[in-house]
């Protein structure tokens, strides 16, 4: 819905928010300086926004997935944010996304945070 919602924001000259919000930066901005193709892309997208959603899902669904493996192979030791870094295989992910995501999950009871005998912020399984 949110998506369909943003994607309106066409109609005023606001094109591709709808991309932003998706994860699609790139195609965004191109939506953004071209107004949507000339506003043929805005259209064709109106029926693309299930598709664009469900990538995103999927690839949120994936970092998680990614995460929850780091934390079972890490056993008690846990992860840090670096090691986590160096385990996700996506080059574009930053350390911003990859932060909210562990909180999403800290929230959600996925993941525990602790500390190390270090002192270094550690994530592991319940």
């Amino acid at each position: 819905m949110i998506s369909y919602l943003l994607w309106c924001l066409g109609l005023v000259g606001l094109c591709g928010m709808h991309r932003f919000y998706n994860g699609k930066r790139i195609s965004g901005c191109l939506w953004l300086i071209t107004f949507g193709w000339l506003g043929i892309g805005q259209i064709v997208d109106l029926f693309n926004i299930p598709e664009l959603v469900l990538q995103a899902e999927r690839q949120q669904g994936s970092l998680e997935r990614q995460l929850l493996l780091l934390a079972r192979s890490s056993g008690s030791a846990g992860f840090t944010i670096n090691d986590a870094l160096l385990a996700v295989p996506d080059p574009a992910l930053g350390s911003k996304r990859l932060r909210s995501e562990i909180d999403r999950m800290l929230r959600a009871e996925l993941l525990d945070v602790a500390n190390d005998p270090a002192g270094r912020v550690i994530y592991r399984e319940p």
